[in-house]
């Protein structure tokens, strides 16, 4: 697990320091060796906070579900439809924006439940 996750975060940092490197990354070995301290940095600090916060993996997973998991299920997709689909009946579109709340309401609601019961999940 220690050697593998670095390898998990990579896409992620890489997505971050290609935005945040002024493009001389490439030939400047000052700038390709501070990216690669603040990668390891980064990869450190969330070691630590998996670390620290291991008895309470369940509800991180659950506060993730619920925060990422329901909107790219139910919040999304109608939305995208109704944007991507310009000629829609507006029984469609009104079905598509009820789906969408519906998610929002399901979002926060477990959300709410998974941070009320946040105690409860260290073992």
């Amino acid at each position: 697990i220690m050697f593998t996750f670095p390898l998990q975060a990579f896409p992620a940092m890489e997505v971050v320091f290609h935005h945040s490197a002024s493009g001389a990354s490439k030939t400047d070995p000052s700038e390709h060796t501070q990216l690669n301290v603040q990668a390891s940095l980064i990869v450190c600090l969330l070691g630590i906070v998996a670390y620290l916060a291991i008895d309470y993996l369940g509800n991180v997973v659950s506060l993730l579900g619920s925060l990422v998991g329901i909107p790219i299920a139910l919040v999304f997709p109608p939305i995208m439809h109704n944007i991507l689909v310009r000629k829609l009946p507006v029984a469609t579109k009104v079905m598509n924006y009820l789906v969408a709340s519906l998610g929002v309401v399901i979002m926060g609601v477990t959300s709410y439940i998974t941070i009320t019961q946040w105690d409860k999940g260290a073992e």
